[in-house]
């Protein structure tokens, strides 16, 4: 693999092989979907429950919080009350001491029903966490040939990656970033083979002078339709 065009035609083909292989390493097959998708439904059960009683217990220290204040203000307006001198002032502070009253039972109330849901959220939240580990392994070994598939993949793709790497760095700057540009332009599909003296992406026909450019292998010859970059397999020929 020594021309340009032979290392371009094999860096286009290692790319789309990687594309191909990490579409499918990340692709639950189709009879795993359900098993997943019911596992991961589990899973992030848990994060709910996990998130809603950290929210829980968050409202309620506010709601603690306000409850005291509430307090405070009542304690201060029966003091004032029992200091009051004339009927007026009287019926005020009777008055701010019902307000308060009303926002402290309202506290209280709202403190007991984040109590409650607290301790139903801790309770199932506790339920889903001591099963949780079984049904994670329980889920791992119904996936586990797909996990065997996947590190193979995966190990295929380190090596095409790594001679992606070689290509590219043998390549000369210009061609590499021509190539590149070319590649996300056309639907990683920067370079093709002529079949026929025709563009097989287009199915157009060559002019004689860029076929005759193009067997030499001197420079890149361009389609005239598509514009992508035309490949003369020699071995084919």
């Amino acid at each position: 693999m020594n021309t340009p065009l032979e290392q371009l035609y094999r860096l286009q083909d290692r790319i789309r092989f990687v594309q191909s292989r990490q579409k499918e390493r990340d692709t639950i097959p189709s009879e795993l979907v359900e098993v997943d998708r019911e596992y991961q439904e589990k899973v992030e059960a848990v994060a709910r429950l996990k998130k809603r009683a950290g929210e829980a217990d968050g409202e309620r220290r506010r709601a603690m919080a306000e409850l005291s204040e509430h307090r405070e203000r009542l304690r201060k307006y029966q003091t004032q009350l029992r200091a009051v001198q004339n009927s007026r002032e009287y019926g005020a502070v009777l008055n701010e001491i019902d307000g308060v009253e009303k926002l402290v039972r309202a506290g209280e109330e709202k403190i007991t029903s984040l109590d409650a849901e607290i301790r139903s959220a801790s309770k199932e939240l506790a339920g889903r966490e001591e099963l949780l580990p079984l049904e994670t392994e329980q889920h791992e070994e119904r996936l586990k040939d797909w996990r065997s598939a996947q590190k193979a993949i995966n190990e295929e793709l380190a090596g095409a990656q790594e001679e992606i790497g070689r290509l590219e760095a043998e390549m000369s700057p210009r061609d590499r970033a021509e190539f590149l540009r070319l590649l996300e332009k056309k639907g990683g599909q920067a370079i093709v083979l002529v079949i026929g003296n025709s563009c097989s992406a287009c199915h157009v026909k060559i002019r004689p002078a860029a076929l005759q450019a193009l067997k030499a292998g001197r420079e890149l010859t361009y389609c005239d339709s598509c514009k992508r970059i035309l490949y003369w397999d020699m071995q084919r020929s």
